[in-house]
C-alpha cells in the first residue's frame, strides 16, 4: 500500500469511527485526560498496522479490537506505574467530570448510567460499551475474544447489575 493510499484510508477509518473510538475509550478509563491519551494512542497503533489490515473482519472489528487492546495494554501500564485507575466511588468520578463539555451534554439519567458502567468491571465495560455501539454479538465476540453465546450472557449479567445499581441511584 502506498503513503498515499494508507493517508486516505486511515482519514476515512478515522472520520467514520472516531466517535466510537472516543466513547470505547471513555468508558475503559473514566477519566477525561487519560481518555484523550488514550484516543491518540489508539489512533497510533491504527495507523502504524494499517498496512496488516487483511480484510479477515470488517475493519470496525479490526479497529475495535486495537481500541480493546490498547485500553487494557495503558490501563496497565499507568496502573503499574501510578495506581490510579482504582475503582472510583461515584462522587469522585461526577467530580472529575465537572466541567467537561461530554459530561454537560447529558441528562441526569445518562449520567447515572455512566456512573453505574464506571462500577463495573473492565471487561464488562467494554463489552456493553460496545454493545451500547450497536456491535452485534459476534463482533463482540471477535473483539472481547469470548464465544457469542457468552457475550448474550454477559449483557443480560450486565443489564441486570445496571438496573441494580441504576435503581438505587433514583
Amino acid at each position: 500500500m502506498s503513503s498515499e493510499e494508507k493517508e486516505k484510508l486511515f482519514n476515512e477509518v478515522f472520520k467514520e469511527n472516531k466517535d466510537r473510538i472516543f466513547r470505547l475509550c471513555y468508558t475503559s478509563l473514566n477519566n477525561k485526560d487519560e481518555v484523550d491519551d488514550l484516543f491518540q494512542e489508539v489512533m497510533a497503533n491504527v495507523w502504524r498496522s494499517l498496512d496488516g489490515f487483511r480484510n479477515e473482519s470488517k475493519i470496525s472489528t479490526w479497529i475495535y479490537r486495537i481500541t480493546v487492546n490498547s485500553a487494557l495494554l495503558f490501563n496497565k501500564r499507568y496502573k503499574t506505574k501510578s495506581g490510579r485507575f482504582q475503582n472510583l466511588e461515584p462522587h469522585e468520578l461526577e467530580e472529575m467530570h465537572a466541567g467537561s463539555p461530554f459530561e454537560k451534554s447529558l441528562d441526569d439519567d445518562l449520567k447515572n448510567l455512566h456512573k453505574a458502567i464506571a462500577e463495573l468491571g473492565k471487561q464488562d465495560r467494554i463489552i456493553i460499551g460496545l454493545f451500547l455501539e450497536g456491535t452485534s454479538y459476534e463482533e463482540i465476540s471477535e473483539i472481547v475474544g469470548i464465544s457469542q453465546n457468552y457475550v448474550g450472557v454477559k449483557i443480560n449479567r450486565i443489564k441486570t447489575a445496571l438496573a441494580k445499581t441504576m435503581g438505587g441511584m433514583e
